[in-house]
C-alpha cells in the first residue's frame, strides 16, 4: 500500500522546498509570526497578486486581489462567483516573507509550509516592485498577534464518525480535509453506504468536467491540502487534456490536475441548509483528497442538470 501523503507533498520526499528556497543565492526570508488575517489586511486592495494552493496532484492559481478567507470551524459564506479561501492555521508549520533575489525575476512573496518543508500556499506580489515597501511589511509581520475570536472555532480536526456526515453542510466536508489532507475522510467513505457515497471511474470524471464546461455549469472547485482550501466559484471557460494533465481555466483562475496521480474518484452527498448536494472528490495514491467539485448558484434548471449528470455516474466495479 502506498504511504500516505500530507498536504503540500509526500512525507517520503527527499527534499524540502523550503530548504531549497532558503539555500538559493541572494534569497532573504523573514519568518512571519503575525496571523494570516493580519497579512491579508495589509495586502488587501493590492492588485496583481498571484495566489497559489497546491497538493501532490493539483494546483490552483488565481490572479488579482487576495480572495476573502475564513477559518475552519467558523462561518462559511462562499461568494456567488470568484475566488475564496478557507484555512486552518494550526496546520501551518512556518510562514515566510521572501524578498526578491538580487538580479532575480521572481517577485516578493509570502509562503506557508508544512513541517517537512512542503509548500501549502503562496502569494506572489507581482505588482509590488518597491523592495523597501515590502521590507516594511515584513517587519510588521515579525511580531506575533493575538488570535482573533474566530480562530477559537478551528480547534482540533473533527472526530471521524461514519454516521451522519452526509447530513452536514459543505463547510464541514471541506474542513474534514484539514490536518491530514483527508485521510480519515477517505477511510470512512466506504462505510457511508451506497446511497451516500460511491466510487466511480476517473475517466468518467474527466468526461464530466468536459460536459460541465460545455454547458457553462457554475460549480465550486476546491483544491485543498492540510491547511488551505482555495476555491473558484463559477463556470469554467475551457478544459484541456495533454496526456495525464488536465487544465481548467476561468478568467484569472487556472487549475492543473495530474490524473496520473489520481487513484480514486468518489461521489458523496451533503446537506446545505436542507438542500441536498452532490460532490465529486479526487484522491491520490496516498488517499489524500486533491480536489472537490460541486454545484453552485440558484438556477434550479442547472441544479437538476447537475443532479442528473452526477447521480447517473455508474459505480466502479472492483
Amino acid at each position: 500500500m502506498p504511504q500516505p501523503c500530507r498536504g503540500g507533498g509526500c512525507q517520503n520526499r527527499r527534499f524540502s522546498e523550503r530548504d531549497i528556497l532558503l539555500a538559493e543565492p541572494g534569497v532573504f526570508a523573514t519568518t512571519i509570526a503575525a496571523s494570516f488575517e493580519r497579512v491579508a489586511r495589509d495586502l488587501r486592495g493590492m492588485d496583481g497578486l498571484v495566489a497559489v494552493t497546491s497538493n501532490p496532484a493539483a494546483v490552483m492559481t488565481q490572479i488579482g486581489e487576495l480572495p476573502p478567507a475564513s477559518r475552519a470551524g467558523g462561518r462559511f459564506a462562499p461568494p456567488k462567483s470568484g475566488a475564496a479561501l478557507r484555512l486552518r492555521p494550526e496546520s501551518v508549520d512556518a510562514a515566510l516573507a521572501v524578498e526578491r533575489a538580487a538580479c532575480g525575476r521572481a517577485p516578493c512573496s509570502v509562503r506557508f509550509f508544512t513541517a517537512e518543508g512542503g509548500a501549502l500556499h503562496k502569494v506572489f506580489l507581482s505588482a509590488l516592485i518597491d523592495d523597501y515597501a515590502f521590507a516594511e511589511l515584513a517587519s510588521d509581520w515579525v511580531a506575533p498577534e493575538e488570535a482573533e475570536p474566530e480562530s477559537a472555532a478551528s480547534g482540533e480536526p473533527r472526530t471521524p464518525d461514519a454516521q451522519g456526515w452526509s447530513r452536514r453542510g459543505l463547510a464541514f466536508h471541506i474542513d474534514s480535509l484539514f490536518g491530514d489532507g483527508g485521510l480519515r475522510r477517505r477511510a470512512l467513505l466506504p462505510r457511508w453506504g451506497r446511497d451516500e457515497a460511491w466510487r466511480i471511474d476517473p475517466e468518467i470524471a474527466v468526461h464530466l468536467l468536459g460536459l460541465l464546461t460545455e454547458a457553462r455549469m457554475p460549480v465550486t472547485l476546491v483544491v485543498p491540502n492540510e491547511a488551505f482550501a482555495q476555491m473558484h466559484v463559477g463556470a469554467f471557460d475551457d478544459v484541456r487534456r495533454s496526456g495525464d494533465r488536465l487544465r481548467l481555466c476561468a478568467g484569472e483562475c487556472s487549475v492543473s490536475l495530474d490524473m496520473a496521480e489520481v487513484e480514486e474518484v468518489w461521489v458523496s452527498r451533503y446537506d446545505e441548509r436542507g438542500r441536498a448536494g452532490l460532490m465529486v472528490e479526487f484522491y491520490d495514491w496516498g488517499f489524500q483528497c486533491v480536489a472537490q467539485i460541486t454545484e453552485t448558484g440558484d438556477d434550479p434548471r442547472l441544479a437538476r442538470f447537475w443532479r442528473r449528470a452526477v447521480e447517473d455516474l455508474p459505480p466502479l466495479q472492483v
